[in-house]
């Protein structure tokens, strides 16, 4: 029985075994004794086979019965529009053309109609009419263009994951992500895992860091920023490029097996610089959570060094919980029955489902319960901030428990978080802008600083004894911490280079000391310039016949001063301190708008003063752009993530980082 439709079998259909016969005994047509052959039309109506681009119809034949090869000139006898009997012939006779038609088959949209075409019921796949199966398609050669787009494709996915670490080494082991690629392109031979981490990731590794390195070398100032998760622990680069952009970019995820030793960070650091050849003249600070990461070069170190903003706040908090004026043990008390009350609630799903039903029935928001997270800063805070909003709530999961009954918190429990949280809750929104690694950060300390002083964290007389005691013990702790010294010296540069700032809130009997210094940096870098600059050629005497013709002197030239051997046009230090005063008398830029933008304008009118604000104006406040890797990463003490080697996964989080910004 023949099939229906174009069917694309090979060696079946309506003929079936008997293809070979036909094709052995099929007459050759009148065409091919003559010089020129009849030219042959395209067949009529539905053509959806990608066979019929080689057989055609004479014109005279109107009803189209006889087909016949564009190439051989043959008739092959086929019935209706199966296409059995000339694929086999393509088969046997013209083997090219087959893999051709092959290719071009495998390529063909899927029709709707259920069962023709090239992607039909009758597939590559599939089986034939008479059930036979047929061939499946050839793989994709691993050296061929489609091979390699796929392979580069899926490798950019794997370091693109938010669980970077957890996920890639395990992903395309799974057996749903093998499925799936093999239903997206059969055609694909998708390689094993190590394929992806020993060959894929090692290759994109080289090219990333090859574009990172060259942006470097282009770089005139350049910070660093050093912290993670232990045993991990991250480097990030920051600079302001030419076009007065800032830009970050990770170098580096070094494996320190003990608790970052002092020796261990610093031994890291210098490898890094090693490695990726940078000059240590050009490095302005280490921004970390460590201190041997920012020692000074008086302590013994090649750098100087900042501690994290966000560090010194989280510490600054935990020292005043601890010195307030109520009793320590209270205070600790009140903040670990919070925990608990957190903890015995968020870890049972009936107490979490019995919070939800009292959030319904006492109309208090519906939401989760939030823990302290010693790594996160400002946790402790939202932490008791969600606990008071959802005090009647989690008071009524308590009293219905009788196992939990006890943690049932007492009046004075619920003061004291009140006062703490009063307390806390105005430098939430300082620890989330000083998180962000996009804009600039370090001209905002000292500004910050005195605001604290004279607002966020000035006693109040309506304050309760525990808020005020907080807020002193907060202010007191920063105040200490920000006195004189490398870190005071950097901070006060970068805000009088910053335009929305200046000398605003720089103590004005410390102005002269950092204008003194500002200017003695700008005579350094003319020094250096002028040294850079080639000596003109010594003057040679003119030739003979050159010499014979003396050019007529101008009237204006009787006039004209000889320069003494030294002079300068102007001494440097009073160039320096005329554009350095002329830029500290224009109007501030608005808060609002971005520094590096005005430099970016003014930087002809100041070129000197730009160049220190290049300088310093790249150095972040806090190591939360090294830091924020690892949350985006996944855990790095994951299981899966445990058993890759350190080099895995600092390759892996570099790309991660640096593929979507390079």
């Amino acid at each position: 029985m023949e099939a229906e439709g174009d069917g694309e079998g090979e060696g079946e259909g309506s003929c079936g075994s008997s293809a070979l016969a036909q094709v052995k005994s099929e007459p050759k047509s009148e065409e091919e004794d003559e010089d020129e052959p009849e030219e042959l039309v395209p067949k009529r109506g539905n053509r959806s086979s990608a066979v019929w681009l080689w057989f055609g119809f004479r014109t005279s034949d109107v009803e189209q019965k006889t087909v016949i090869c564009k190439t051989c000139r043959r008739q092959i006898a086929t019935s209706d529009s199966n296409t059995s009997n000339l694929f086999y012939h393509l088969k046997t006779r013209h083997e090219a053309l087959y893999l051709e038609s092959l290719r071009i088959r495998d390529h063909l949209p899927l029709r709707s109609n259920g069962g023709h075409g090239a992607h039909g019921a009758h597939g590559a796949h599939g089986k034939g009419p008479k059930g036979r199966r047929k061939e499946p398609s050839p793989s994709y050669d691993e050296q061929s263009r489609r091979h390699r787009d796929i392979t580069e494709a899926i490798c950019r996915f794997l370091v693109s994951e938010e669980r970077v670490c957890v996920a890639s080494a395990d992903t395309v082991r799974r057996r749903g992500f093998r499925e799936l690629i093999r239903t997206l392109e059969p055609r694909y031979a998708l390689p094993e895992a190590k394929h992806f981490t020993e060959v894929q990731l090692p290759r994109m590794y080289e090219e990333c860091r090859a574009e990172v390195a060259e942006e470097l070398r282009a770089a005139d100032y350049y910070a660093l920023t050093c912290g993670g998760a232990p045993p991990y622990v991250g480097l990030t680069v920051h600079f302001v490029d030419r076009h007065w952009i800032l830009r970050s970019r990770r170098l580096q995820t070094g494996y320190l097996p003990e608790e970052r030793p002092a020796d261990g960070v610093a031994s890291l650091l210098r490898e890094v610089l090693d490695s990726w050849d940078l000059r240590r003249d050009m490095l302005v600070c280490v921004t970390a959570d460590h201190v041997a990461a920012t020692a000074a070069p008086e302590e013994g170190r090649e750098w100087n060094g900042l501690q994290c903003f966000g560090l010194h706040l989280q510490t600054a908090v935990e020292m005043s919980l601890k010195t307030s004026s109520l009793s320590q043990a209270a205070v600790s008390d009140a903040v670990g029955m919070c925990k608990q009350v957190t903890a015995a609630i968020s870890n049972s799903l009936k107490r979490r489902c019995d919070l939800a039903k009292a959030q319904v029935d006492l109309h208090v928001p519906i939401q989760h319960l939030k823990t302290e997270n010693p790594s996160r800063w400002g946790s402790r805070q939202q932490m008791i901030s969600r606990f008071l909003q959802q005090e009647k709530a989690v008071k009524q999961v308590l009293l219905e428990d009788r196992r939990v009954r006890h943690l049932t918190p007492t009046r004075q429990d619920m003061q004291i978080l009140e006062s703490i949280n009063l307390a806390l809750t105005p430098l939430k929104e300082f620890t989330d802008a000083f998180s962000g690694g996009e804009y600039i950060s370090v001209s905002y300390v000292k500004p910050v600083l005195h605001l604290f002083k004279n607002q966020i964290l000035k006693p109040r007389r309506d304050d309760p004894p525990l808020t005020g005691s907080i807020k002193e013990g907060i202010l007191g702790h920063l105040c200490h911490t920000y006195a004189d010294g490398p870190g005071q010296r950097l901070l006060d540069a970068a805000t009088l280079l910053d335009p929305r700032f200046k000398s605003a809130y720089v103590d004005p009997e410390r102005l002269d000391g950092i204008r003194s210094r500002a200017v003695a940096e700008m005579e350094l870098l003319m020094a250096g310039v002028r040294a850079e600059v080639p000596a003109p050629p010594a003057d040679e005497p003119d030739p003979p016949a050159t010499a014979a013709k003396k050019a007529k002197r101008s009237l204006s030239s009787y006039f004209k001063k000889a320069a003494s051997p030294g002079a300068a046009s102007q001494p440097d230090r009073a160039s320096a301190e005329l554009e350095l005063d002329t830029y500290l008398r224009t109007a501030d830029l608005d808060p609002e708008k971005d520094p590096l933008e005005w430099w970016r304008r003014h930087e002809l009118n100041f070129p000197w003063v730009a160049r220190l604000a290049k300088k310093y104006l790249c150095v972040p406040a806090t190591s939360f752009p090294s830091e924020r890797i690892f949350g985006a990463g996944g855990d790095a003490r994951a299981p899966t993530a445990s058993c890759a080697k350190p080099q895995r996964v600092d390759q892996l989080l570099f790309l991660s980082a640096n593929r979507r910004k390079t």
